[in-house]
């Protein structure tokens, strides 16, 4: 219900105002009137109310000074001027005063009713907006951690934070910033979840979540958690110490007795930059590969896999972007030996000791399993289940016997990819041949053919002459003059019409083509049929 006053000193007006409308039936009450504005400013201070509708010439405290005293007071309700045409300064005034409607004298009750609602009307629809925003504000409240969440894993993952000092504050973790902090990521290897449905591997990511998180707050440290991926969380320290590898593994241990899983953790250098979360993070997931040399439900820390030397950190650097990468998309074996035998000298070049030779090595391997799952292969179909490179290069006593190693390892990926793509360009080439058969009076370019089965010009060409034993271009003319010398021999069309026919526009560089393959002009072949 909506209170309103109505302010008269005029007692039948105000008994007028008061009685000629059902206020009640409108959803007003209580509904109040004043003689003058100190009687006005008495009820107001028992009864709060939303529209108050008042004269100008009153006795003891006229409208204008009611209207001051209220706004002076604080008072949130809207406010309806009533007034003789008489009093036009008065109006001018109350204008100023911002009130919210003026109406002169004489009117209809009608038409104040009007007025009112219409005023009722916008207080429900700001009512409804301020609730609606204070449900978006609770809502905002309760989801703060979520957020929190978000922004951590923005931050992990390297994309631009702006206001980031604002975002913190808002959130009321401000107290991260400018502090010491280190990642680790804890994970169940994905070749444990293979078997599972869906149900059960986001049951098992909830309980590993619960897990991490309750061992986690166990700890001194303030830490955040964060749900990276099913399989995977990242722990977040404030302010760590020398001390934090051994509760990680206090941690690991704990969690792997209750999840009945095997666990790994990596862990990269502590930071104090927050942009420099992604760094600290992407150090971790390296260290984390180190379960596949190591085994598992241990933690892997970037500083002690990683030693500081020049050259070493120099070859692991262009292992990243070397091209026998790109040269196992392409199939290109023979090149990969070549990649294989440099990479073998820059080691020894670098002369490296074992062990860091072998962590070469193992990045090597890692990366090109990475490479093999980009382009769709199994590792498993390719080396079977019970691959056992990875043990052997620990065995290894010299580069001679790492390089027989990765030998066998890349021989097997060449042998493996070169039988999947002989099937499939097999078809591929199969495919272009008939489509060069069926069209060959059209406008064909090798390019053009490229684009339409969306590989590379160089490629096709390379491809097609492998497969046939034939160059693209030779196996289109050699397909169109067959057709032409048809046409010579059975038909009386122009030379220039048979070459318009299997596709030539020029008629002269026809002949040169059907002359190179035929060892005759076409006139000569002609006239050699009659």
């Amino acid at each position: 219900m909506f209170g309103l006053l109505l302010v008269e000193d005029e007692e039948a007006i105000k008994e007028k105002l008061m009685n000629n409308v059902a206020w009640a039936d409108y959803g007003f009450a209580p509904v109040l009137g004043a003689s003058n504005g100190l009687e006005a400013l008495a009820l107001l201070e028992k009864h709060p109310v939303k529209i108050m509708v008042t004269d100008v010439q009153m006795p003891k405290m006229n409208g204008i000074e009611l209207i001051k005293e209220v706004k002076r007071r604080g008072y949130q309700m809207k406010i309806i001027v009533i007034s003789g045409f008489a009093e036009f300064e008065y109006a001018q005034e109350s204008i100023k005063l911002n009130v919210s409607d003026y109406l002169l004298k004489p009117f209809a009750s009608k038409r104040l009713l009007e007025v009112v609602l219409r005023f009722k009307e916008e207080f429900e629809k700001e009512e409804a907006e301020r609730s609606e925003m204070n449900d978006l504000r609770d809502q905002l409240e309760k989801n703060k951690a979520a957020l929190v969440e978000k922004l951590l894993l923005d931050l992990l993952n390297g994309n631009v934070v702006t206001n980031i000092d604002a975002q913190l504050e808002f959130l009321g973790i401000s107290g991260i910033n400018n502090r010491d902090f280190q990642v680790a990521v804890i994970e169940i290897p994905e070749n444990q979840l293979a078997e599972m449905g869906e149900e059960e591997k986001y049951l098992l990511n909830l309980h590993l979540y619960q897990q991490i998180q309750r061992l986690a707050n166990g700890s001194s440290y303030r830490n955040f958690l964060v749900n990276h991926h099913r399989n995977q969380v990242v722990l977040i320290f404030i302010e760590p110490d020398d001390n934090l590898p051994l509760r990680l593994e206090e941690i690991l241990s704990q969690a792997h007795l209750a999840l009945k899983y095997a666990l790994a953790c990596g862990l990269g250098r502590p930071y104090r930059d927050l942009a420099d979360l992604a760094v600290s993070y992407r150090e971790a997931c390296s260290a984390l590969q180190y379960r596949y040399l190591y085994g598992m439900n241990q933690v892997f820390f970037i500083n002690d896999l990683n030693p500081d030397y020049q050259s070493y950190h120099k070859i692991l650097t262009a292992l990243h972007r070397h091209p026998i990468f790109d040269n196992i998309k392409i199939g290109a074996a023979s090149v990969i030996e070549e990649d294989l035998e440099r990479i073998i000298n820059e080691i020894r070049l670098a002369k490296l000791n074992p062990g860091l030779t072998k962590m070469v090595a193992s990045n090597l391997i890692l990366l090109t399993l990475t490479t093999l799952n980009e382009l769709g292969y199994n590792a498993g179909e390719i080396f079977g289940a019970n691959d056992t490179t990875l043990v052997d290069l620990n065995q290894v006593g010299s580069l001679e016997e790492l390089k027989r190693l990765l030998h066998s390892f890349f021989t097997r990926i060449n042998h493996h990819i070169r039988q999947k793509r002989a099937s499939l360009n097999h078809k591929l080439v199969e495919e272009i041949r008939r489509y060069l058969d069926e069209n060959f009076a059209a406008d064909i370019t090798l390019s053009a053919m490229a684009n339409r089965y969306h590989i590379s010009p160089s490629y096709l060409s390379l491809l097609f002459t492998e497969q046939t034993g034939k160059n693209f271009i030779d196996y289109l003319t050699e397909r169109r003059i067959k057709k032409a010398k048809e046409l010579l021999k059975h038909t009386d069309m122009k030379i220039y019409e048979v070459a318009n026919a299997v596709g030539y526009k020029d008629s002269f560089y026809f002949s040169n083509c059907f002359k190179k393959v035929a060892g005759l002009s076409p006139s000569e072949y002609r006239e050699n049929t009659e």
